[in-house]
């Protein structure tokens, strides 16, 4: 509703009161007003405030711009639509800004250190009263925080499904789930007890012996009255008052200005508890519990006899009944990125809703996700839950509150020890507003090998001691809206206390583990005699009730921040109004060389050549060459180049055509970096270049600052030379790198011409135009739009951004090896740079797109299977697809269900049988670890499909396989790849011998060993990506002839077989009768999982 508004600028005071300011804080008062006329009564509706600061962070060339720096929304209205008016302060958040985004959802979001902005919102009928208040920072405990209605979409939360606290919100995602075992209770309970609700869970998975539920009876209905019709309001009126902040120099806001830099009250609650988290376990513990020694000592875990705890862990055993399990197939579990951004906002608990939680729900669970950035080896988490009054364990209906999960090796996941949402649950817990969870890890250090992860099961008991405490933590369990005293709650008021529900993840700290009563139940963070362990963390899910089925958090909510640009990284701009001016007979122009931006890791120090060319590629003028700064940046050089153009002849449909040269740093040898092409001249009045060089056109310069994206290889000298030659005709582009030119028209002499600087004093060159500095990139300047950033790109900024600058003369000294006193001069370099990327007889090599960044495995690989070629058999075709190591599927049971498979699906019914297509697209492997011979296993099966008595019956026959190696140097492989394939399934002695060498030497080996053989002509396409850059690969590589595809591991002298394809019969055509081609595909996939996996269950993977 209506157009930004923009608060006048002031400048930040220094806070002299004592009490409740800190000494390094400011002020911003700011006093303006903005009226809302007309506003409508929508509990929804909100107000954005935009805070835009100078100085700081990314200010170092600019300490005057004004940066925006943090935001919030206001809430106007309550679910009644009655205008929330009144005096309030509100925190700021962090950028970027989503103002989609409800108010009462901003607490999810990292606060803006502890700024806030003081407001007022009055109706326009006491406008005139409220203009007299006298506005000052002295009176801010006249402000309070406003009471924030939910979404007007937003149900009402269940009686027994409390809000999540780490939201607010009464939502679930689903997972399925995996159980931290608990024995069962002494006797045997009735029949409906041990059948947990039906729900989303299916069949299969009731059998689990992990899931013992004791659901409560079901709430009766509650009815919610209408509320009343919103209020018809006319105008409203937002007034701003003061803006304390940090430090900074001069502060503005967009539609709401003031904040305050203060202490949180002692009163307020503080934890880690943030929620925008993307992760579901890559693999679970899954295990069925056959009874076992010594019951009695059963913790609450499966399959794990354990010794009594220490003293710290008082456990008071219960007598336990054995219980058997029928055994079923796991589904695989699903794969999605873990973000995570420990924070501000992770050391306090987020503010929670008063409601009355039912007598019957007594019910607590956990579910234990993994633990991040512990050291290697052996994990496993133990939770317990102890009364802080009286320091005795909490107490349920069977046993004692505590739990522990299966150990785990961290080999899997890189910096991850995962526990694949093991779950337990508790009935009747004797709840109590002091008690504390106090989670315990314990790790054995040693080297796991790449194919293990489980830890050894006759050794995980001696996990329990103190040698291997290596790290604690602690979160309420109940909150509480009052500020009372330990004793003070030790009785359950529903009324004021509540689960601290919800997703958590928690710092770890080193022991020793402190006392339940020495656990502050408010500020968890603020005891400096607690030290991190590291930057570790634990990530648990904290429920009432029933759990809910799903992974802890979405994948697609993930909050990592490299979605999102990295300040600075790219300024979009554009032109705002086409050029008119005319380009006559006698007028000039220079080009500028002014620098590139973000170019790739294998550069060292580099040059840009140019000419300017005509649609036949015909030279005009003199050529451009830019020569480096030798205090630059070597991936951010600074060139800041001039070339005169005063010829009269120059086409009006000239282009120039930019090279950047480098000596390739993993090479040695002279590389084009990219290309980039500019067009002079455009048509007066629009941006279109001329296709003609007829006279009489009017043309004008295309005047003004560019900058350029670069592509890996230049035109194909056949078409036409023209701007956007090289972008439509499909060349890679080199991600992130681009080009900064100016185009400027040169003022006329008193003769007509064009000056030129050699005619003209120094001194004058400024005045008369003929010299222009170079401008800043944050000016916004250069149009930009033809570099606009992919959502890949953008996560490479971040990657980038982070890399150590090196200067360009650092970089001569470490590839000339010369005397220290050949560096000594700067004539000597600049020579040595000339002679370099001067071309000699050879030709230079074009850049190597795999050595653009190096890997990061929390953005992991990704890899689509196209499709294949000249297969031997005449049915339907569908692959799977895993890493190796630990090629897990492969390594039969119980490895399979810790790194599941990954399926091709949807089968293209238009290919052939001899020469199938999958439409599926990029599968992502996140989070995975980095090893040096990493190898993706494609593994081809044919599928028989007949029907009988209207039955269709499946069948797996034949089978393929292949094998592609990901990395090099750190540096994941980004290309489309056309392999060979090879008859069979491969064995887990091949892939042990695969995990120990290049993968193309130990394929050209066992071929001429006969240890594998070749299907003839055979052959599967794939493309491989790092997982921030599979926007680059084009999508049709069986179709697509002109499309470029890696050959290296076809055998040289069987080239021309897999050139050929061989001819087959159309998939539509064989599709069984009685099924649409829709139906038949979904079904097609899902029978052949299911096929896969009843082998891997009878012990027949192969």
């Amino acid at each position: 509703m209506g157009e930004p508004t923009l608060m006048p600028t002031v400048y930040t005071e220094p806070v002299t009161r004592g009490g409740a300011y800190m000494s390094n804080n400011s002020n911003a008062i700011i006093g303006a007003r903005q009226p809302v006329p007309k506003c409508p009564a929508d509990s929804d509706l909100g107000i954005v405030v935009e805070l835009q600061t100078s100085g700081g962070p990314a200010s170092d060339y600019d300490k005057h711009s004004l940066i925006t720096r943090a935001w919030t929304k206001l809430p106007l209205f309550d679910g009644k639509g009655q205008l929330i008016a009144g005096k309030f302060r509100i925190p700021f958040r962090n950028v970027p800004i989503k103002p989609y985004l409800h108010p009462s959802q901003l607490q999810n979001l990292e606060k803006f250190q502890d700024a806030e902005l003081y407001y007022r919102v009055v109706n326009m009928r006491d406008m005139e009263v409220q203009s007299l208040v006298n506005i000052s920072a002295a009176n801010y405990n006249q402000y309070r925080a406003p009471v924030i209605p939910p979404p007007s979409q937003a149900k009402p939360p269940s009686p027994r499904v409390p809000p999540t606290a780490s939201t607010g919100l009464g939502s679930f995602h689903s997972h399925d789930p995996v159980s931290l075992h608990k024995p069962p209770p002494p006797t045997s309970p009735p029949q409906d007890w041990l059948s947990p609700p039906e729900s989303p869970r299916s069949s299969s998975q009731k059998n689990r012996s992990a899931q013992w539920y004791n659901p409560t009876p079901n709430s009766p209905p509650q009815r919610h009255p209408s509320p009343p019709a919103p209020l018809r309001s006319s105008c409203r009126k937002v007034q701003f008052d003061i803006n304390p902040t940090e430090s900074e120099t001069n502060i503005t806001t967009e539609q709401y200005p003031s904040f305050r830099n203060r202490n949180l009250p002692k009163k307020q609650v503080r934890y880690c508890s943030p929620i925008s988290e993307a992760s579901q376990s890559e693999y679970n513990s899954w295990s069925t519990e056959q009874g076992g020694p010594d019951l009695d000592h059963y913790d609450h875990t499966y399959r794990t006899p354990v010794p009594t705890p220490p003293a710290a862990v008082p456990v008071a055993p219960a007598p336990i009944a054995p219980r058997t399990a029928r055994r079923v197939l796991p589904n695989p579990p699903s794969e999605e990125g873990e973000e995570e951004h420990p924070s501000r906002q992770e050391q306090r608990l987020p503010s929670i809703q008063t409601g009355r939680v039912q007598p019957q729900d007594t019910t607590i669970g956990f579910q234990v996700d993994r633990v991040k950035h512990a050291e290697g080896g052996e994990g496993k988490v133990r939770l317990t839950a102890y009364y802080a009054s009286t320091g005795k364990l909490v107490q349920s209906s069977i046993s004692p509150v505590t739990c522990s999960t299966t150990a785990v090796k961290s080999n899997f996941k890189q910096n991850y020890h995962v526990f694949g949402q093991q779950e337990a649950t508790f009935n009747d817990v004797d709840l109590q507003g002091d008690i504390v969870l106090i989670a315990r890890f314990y790790l054995r250090k040693r080297q796991s090998e790449p194919s293990g992860f489980e830890a050894d099961q006759g050794n995980e008991a001696t996990l329990y001691d103190e040698e291997t405490l290596i790290a604690w933590t602690a979160i309420p369990l109940v909150l509480c809206t009052e500020n009372l005293s330990v004793r003070g709650r030790r009785n359950f008021n529903p009324k004021t206390m509540q689960i601290n529900t919800g997703t958590h993840t928690l710092r770890l700290y080193t022991p020793p583990v402190p006392d339940p009563g020495q656990v502050p139940l408010e500020e968890i963070q603020g005891n400096h005699d607690w030290r991190r362990y590291g930057k570790a963390t634990l990530r648990i899910h904290i429920f009432q009730g029933n759990p809910r089925p799903g992974s802890l958090t979405p994948s697609d909510m993930s909050e990592d921040g490299e979605d999102v640009l990295p300040e600075y990284s790219w300024l979009p701009f554009e032109r705002s109004k086409p050029c008119r001016d005319p380009f006559l007979s006698g007028d000039g122009f220079d080009v500028y060389v002014d620098g590139c931006r973000y170019l790739p890791d294998s550069v060292t120090f580099s040059k840009v050549a140019g000419r300017v060319l005509d649609r036949k590629y015909e030279v005009h003028g003199k050529d451009i060459n830019a020569t480096v700064n030798l205090d630059s940046d070597i991936y951010n050089p600074v060139y800041e180049t001039k070339t005169e153009f005063r010829e009269n002849n120059i086409p009006p449909s000239s282009t120039i055509m930019f090279k950047v040269y480098t000596v390739d740093n993993f090479y040695k040898q002279l590389t084009v970096i990219g290309y980039a092409t500019l067009n002079v001249f455009v048509e007066s009045g629009t941006e279109r270049q001329p296709n003609i060089d007829k006279p009489g056109l009017q043309v004008s310069l295309n005047e003004g600052a560019h900058q350029l994206r670069l592509y890996s290889q230049g035109p194909n000298g056949v078409d036409p030379l023209t701007e956007s030659v090289i972008r439509d005709s499909g060349v890679r582009y080199v991600p992130c790198a681009s080009l900064l030119v100016r185009l400027t028209r040169v003022a006329k002499g008193p003769s007509g011409k064009a000056l030129e600087q050699s005619k003209v004093p120094q001194a004058d060159w400024l005045r008369l135009g003929l010299y222009q500095p170079r401008p800043r990139y944050t000016d916004r300047i250069y149009f930009s739009t033809k570099c606009m950033p992919s959502k890949g790109e953008s996560k490479l900024f971040h990657s980038m951004m982070r890399r150590p600058a090196i200067k360009v003369r650092d970089a001569v000294a470490k590839i000339a090896q010369a005397k220290e006193s050949f560096y000594r001069s700067d004539k000597n370099l600049e020579e040595y740079i000339r002679n370099k990327l001067t071309k000699g007889d050879n030709k230079p090599l074009d850049i190597d797109l795999t050595f653009i960044c190096q890997y990061n495995p929390k953005q992991g690989i990704k890899v689509a299977v196209d499709g294949a070629t000249n297969l031997p058999w005449t049915n339907f075709t569908h692959a799977h697809i895993c890493l190796n190591p630990p090629a897990a599927f492969y390594m039969g049971a119980p490895h399979a269900t810790y790194d599941k498979l990954v399926f091709t699906e949807f089968l293209d019914l238009k290919s052939t049988n001899t020469s199938p297509q999958w439409r599926d697209g990029f599968k992502h492997f996140p989070s995975r670890s980095y090893h040096r011979f990493l190898t993706v296993i494609i593994h081809l099966q044919e599928v028989q499909v007949s029907v009988a008595k209207e039955n269709y019956k499946y069948g797996l026959l034949e089978q393929a396989w292949t094998a592609l190696q990901v990395f090099t140097d750190h540096y994941c492989y980004t290309s489309t790849f056309q392999l060979p394939l090879y008859d069979g399934s491969p064995s887990p002695q091949m892939l042990k011998q695969l995990a120990r060498e290049p993968c193309k030497d130990w394929m050209e080996r066992n071929i001429r060993s006969g240890t594998i053989h070749l299907l003839e002509g055979g052959s599967v396409y794939v493309r491989l990506a790092d997982g921030r850059r599979d926007d680059e690969l084009a999508g049709d590589a069986p179709g697509d002839k002109l499309l470029e595809v890696n050959t290296d591991y076809i055998p040289p002298e069987w080239e021309d077989k897999y050139a050929r394809e061989r001819p087959g019969k159309p998939l539509e055509s064989m599709v069984p009768t009685g099924k649409t081609a829709e139906q038949f595909v979904d079904g097609l996939a899902i029978k052949f999982k299911n096929l896969v996996y009843k082998l891997y269950e009878e012990g027949n993977v192969k």
